[in-house]
């Protein structure tokens, strides 16, 4: 959905320097995930605190809750008791975690500009805009992400529904609350 405010427009450019500088932010909200394997779904909390990333999934695949720590060379999985249950070390260790978890490759490290409506500055991406210049996709490291909705927070645009796609899997995000 699109704001139908006239005159509304949105520099992106200044837009996404904005939010690939931003060091900290949470967003809250539902998961579903499809693959070939199987799927599932549940909530999610996402504490982004300059390069390390928290997040919370409860529900989904089956399994309680539990929640997943990563920076760009460690991935911890902390469980109920707030112990660590799983530790990856090196590098890429987040998608070494989900490539063994999940069956299929997903760029950890990339999703949480993707979750803001931005491209991670670190690779080459297509931005993809409608007829009246909203941002509606981005094409990047192999995945599709879909924007289907934004809404406003802080003076900033913010999606609300995204869908990432690759050959291998979706994965759709309903953010409900974002604090910035």
């Amino acid at each position: 959905m699109r704001p139908t405010v006239p005159g509304t427009s949105v520099a992106w450019a200044e837009r996404r320097e904005a939010l690939v500088q931003m060091p900290d932010w949470q967003a809250r909200g539902r998961i579903a995930v499809k693959s070939a394997g199987g799927g599932g779904q549940g909530s999610i909390r996402w504490r982004q605190a300059g390069s390390g990333s928290r997040v919370r999934l409860s529900g989904p695949f089956g399994v309680g809750a539990y929640e997943i720590s990563w920076k760009a060379d460690s991935v911890e999985i902390i469980g109920k008791a707030g112990e660590v249950e799983i530790a990856y070390a090196g590098q890429n260790a987040a998608e070494r975690f989900l490539m063994d978890q999940l069956g299929w490759s997903f760029p950890a490290m990339s999703l949480r500009y993707w979750i803001l409506g931005v491209p991670d500055p670190g690779f080459e991406s297509n931005e993809l805009f409608d007829t009246d210049g909203w941002l509606v996709g981005i094409q990047q490291g192999g995945w599709s992400i879909e924007y289907d909705e934004f809404e406003i927070r802080n003076a900033i645009w913010l999606p609300k529904r995204i869908v990432m796609r690759s050959d291998d899997a979706r994965v759709r995000l309903i953010i409900d609350d974002w604090l910035l």
